[in-house]
């Protein structure tokens, strides 16, 4: 399956190597890319083609607008897709601090993430943690190898993806991983937190140290935000089936009549706000527990502090609930703090979700990193892509 995770999160330094370099189209079967290829091109245009002839007929340019989409190649549409989502965001830098903001066409400026950095006390307190985990290095190896450039294949072992009957599920997947990596880049850069090889030489990491800072954990921000989008186009699925089922026992009750208000019901269910997570569904579990392993396997490898991998939670699933906003007008987004200095011990993410989601939303749940609700409007580019994922959810949940 080809995924993309380090590409743009921890790894880094390879670029977008899922798309063979800068055009990402050389791949394509059509272009030779060589110097010989161009000179039998040439001497075959030479034998065929003959005496110019007048067009009869001129086609139509195409017509612009989301559906334009599915003229491009897909490296193409990913770039396309990518700077719309990244459209209105900038960064504000303090000195131990940075905020995500976004203001679009117009409207309010909104505060989408604010972070704080820990101090060198707290970096030095969670060592140990590294050290423990170390323990872990040969049992891991295979997975903390894999992940270095791989995310999705993992989330799709719960949710089934594959490159030929999901595309458009995994271009989008793709899509929420590359444009969070420049994110989380960003934000790394403003805080500029040291990595744990830097504070002590006994960490050793059993790989090489990414070139860029420490928290937040990109790994852990890039697989939670894919988590919650891809947990939300299931759940979203899985409730358009329920409201078909719904319709056909209104119309194998009430005979003929007028669809008009079926249809309106379903217009509501497709854009309503409830995207809900529930934590006892098995999906959702699994899912968040391979993006924590993900998280921790950083840690164990000597990456990062469990700081990091919190810092990351926080910011993916505040960034996840952005994208599904602009994808599809769908869900709650709302604002987050994350203050470094008060982490203390290990990272969870059953502990970490308690204070991602508003209190009302789960029992148990404090709120503490939750601010105010966002109003984000959806894009008609970005929803074009999820409205084709969502269908190849749906077919993979629901069948024909």
């Amino acid at each position: 399956m080809g995924t993309q995770s380090g590409e743009s999160g921890e790894s880094g330094e390879s670029g977008e190597s899922g798309e063979s370099g800068e055009s990402g189209e050389s791949g394509e079967f059509i272009r030779s890319g060589s110097f010989v290829g161009a000179r039998a091109r040439i001497s075959t245009r030479e034998g065929v083609v003959g005496p110019w002839q007048d067009l009869t007929y001129a086609p139509p340019n195409y017509s612009s607008g989301p559906g334009a989409l599915d003229l491009w190649s897909r490296p193409v549409r990913i770039r396309i897709l990518q700077a719309e989502m990244l459209s209105g965001i900038y960064y504000d830098d303090g000195s131990q601090s940075v905020g995500v903001k976004y203001q679009y066409r117009g409207q309010a400026e909104q505060t989408l993430m604010h972070m704080i950095r820990p101090g060198d006390e707290d970096f030095r307190k969670q060592l140990i943690y590294l050290h423990h985990y170390a323990a872990l290095r040969m049992e891991r190896s295979g997975e903390i190898m894999v992940e270095v450039n791989d995310i999705l294949s993992f989330l799709g072992a719960v949710g089934f993806l594959h490159p030929n009957r999901t595309p458009h599920l995994l271009e989008l997947l793709s899509l929420v991983l590359r444009t969070t990596g420049l994110i989380e880049m960003r934000v790394k850069h403003a805080l500029a937190c040291r990595r744990p090889v830097e504070y002590s030489p006994q960490i050793q990491p059993m790989i090489s140290t990414p070139g860029h800072g420490s928290l937040p954990s990109g790994h852990a921000t890039e697989s939670f935000a894919a988590a919650f989008v891809f947990y939300a186009l299931i759940c979203l699925a899985k409730q358009d089936d329920n409201d078909d089922d719904d319709d056909d026992d209104d119309d194998d009750g009430g005979g003929g009549g007028d669809n008009s208000s079926n249809n309106s019901n379903n217009n509501n269910n497709n854009n309503n706000n409830d995207v809900e997570i529930d934590e006892d569904d098995q999906t959702f579990m699994q899912l968040m527990r391979i993006a924590e392993r993900v998280a921790i396997n950083r840690t164990v490898a000597g990456l990062h502090f469990p700081v990091d991998s919190a810092a990351g939670m926080v910011l993916g699933i505040t960034l996840a609930e952005f994208y599904i906003a602009r994808f599809s007008g769908c869900g709650q987004p709302y604002a987050r703090t994350f203050n470094g200095p008060n982490f203390k011990g290990d990272f969870s993410y059953e502990e970490i979700l308690k204070k991602s989601l508003p209190p009302e939303q789960g029992t148990n749940h404090t709120g503490d990193y939750v601010g105010d609700p966002l109003n984000i409007s959806s894009s008609d580019l970005l929803q074009h892509l999820w409205e084709q994922a969502l269908a190849e959810c749906k077919l993979m949940l629901n069948g024909p």
